[in-house]
């Protein structure tokens, strides 16, 4: 009879792989706010222009508030920072980390017809709700 044995670095960098990850933690399905009127519904064109925009700032903060901090808008496209932190607390992330929350919920919500909204955490922080919408 062969005995087969699993060398121990071998378990552990299996097991090392399969632990969970700050990026995969805080991955989480974007809502489309399928709730909200479809006169909601904002330009994908233009929300990918704010996503653009705030990716370009890079490291910069963008602060969100509980009552919503608008970071960008192009024509009636509007991305917004609302802070979920309890007492009035604002939150922030980099723009870069907001960019790619928002182009989760581009990815995840956009429809046939070139419109988009949803909300999704901003990259790696919960506390910092990203919402795409149209604001006229």
């Amino acid at each position: 009879m062969v005995k087969f044995t699993i060398p121990l670095f071998l378990a552990a960098a299996t097991l090392a792989a399969a632990m969970p990850t700050a990026d995969s933690i805080f991955k989480r399905e974007a809502d489309c706010r399928d709730d909200l009127r479809p006169d909601t519904l904002a330009r994908t064109n233009e929300a990918v222009e704010c996503i653009n925009y705030l990716a370009s700032l890079g490291d910069q903060a963008c602060v969100a508030t509980v009552s919503g901090q608008s970071f960008c808008r192009r024509g009636e496209t509007q991305i917004t920072g609302i802070s979920r932190l309890d007492r009035g607390r604002n939150t922030q992330s980099t723009c870069r980390d907001v960019a790619r929350g928002a182009g989760q919920i581009l990815d995840r919500c956009s429809r046939g017809d070139g419109t988009v909204r949803g909300a999704n955490p901003a990259w790696g922080n919960g506390n910092l709700l990203v919402d795409i919408r149209r604001n006229p």
